[in-house]
């Protein structure tokens, strides 16, 4: 387990000044994830949280079915940092999240390289695809709230020039499906059905729901748009609106 991060509401900072929590200012929550996309949407939201890595190797999909995948492997990050953390003081709710890029039911995790990252971009060329992020969120050894959210995105078509290009400037590395909507491949996005922070990773507004629901201290959805809209102004026009987006992105 490797601590990578702590956001505060308000912004970013590490609230354990020499060994010891500032009074008022101990984490809420646990974000189960490395991923510096998902500690940004944190931050943005105000939360008070630490972020740690679960230490999971991702495997690979086999035969599961994409929803069961995903949701699985967020649940495991989460039920691995809770048992990691059974001998400290630790807050009572931890958050696992993970994304995965679907396309004719086959799963594109994070490619292996970037021959990988061309065999995806390929694959989602000129045509829709799905992203799921699954949720999960425990309190103590029990999950109180798990879910898969998925979003439809559409690529348009693209030639080899700009698919080199693309490879090129590396930000493929580490993204499912090798791409970032909010980065370079952001050209080639021609519409998005549902909740664009999904695809950056992380669901915000079913998880602002399904957490408050459950008792969890997050903030209503009127005062996280601020923040968010820092972050990506993009996806914070529509944020909490069912929506389809055409041919206006970005």
């Amino acid at each position: 387990m490797r601590t990578v991060g702590w956001g505060a509401a308000g912004g970013a900072g590490n609230p354990m000044a020499g060994g010891k929590a500032r009074a008022g200012r101990e984490p809420k929550l646990i974000l189960a994830s490395g991923s510096a996309r998902r500690r940004m949407i944190f931050q943005a939201l105000g939360l008070r949280f630490a972020a740690v890595t679960s230490g999971l190797e991702e495997p690979a999909c086999g035969g599961q079915q994409p929803e069961g995948f995903v949701r699985g492997l967020a649940a495991a990050k989460a039920r691995a940092v809770v048992e990691q953390m059974r001998l400290r003081s630790a807050p009572p709710w931890v958050v696992g999240a993970d994304t995965v890029v679907v396309v004719d039911r086959t799963v594109f995790g994070q490619p292996a390289d970037v021959a990988d990252a061309r065999r995806m971009m390929r694959a989602l060329a000129g045509r829709g695809h799905e992203v799921m992020t699954a949720v999960s969120i425990w309190s103590g050894p029990v999950e109180v709230v798990g879910f898969v959210e998925t979003t439809i995105v559409r690529f348009r078509a693209f030639d080899s020039f700009e698919l080199e290009r693309y490879l090129g400037e590396g930000d493929w590395r580490g993204k499912a499906g090798a791409y970032a909507i909010q980065g370079a491949a952001g050209a080639f996005v021609t519409a998005v059905e549902g909740d664009a922070w999904n695809v950056v990773g992380f669901p915000v507004r079913s998880f602002l729901d399904r957490a408050r629901a459950a008792g969890i201290p997050v903030p209503e959805e009127r005062s996280a748009r601020p923040g968010l809209a820092r972050l990506w102004p993009v996806a914070d026009d529509e944020l909490f609106a069912d929506r389809r987006w055409g041919p206006r992105w970005g």
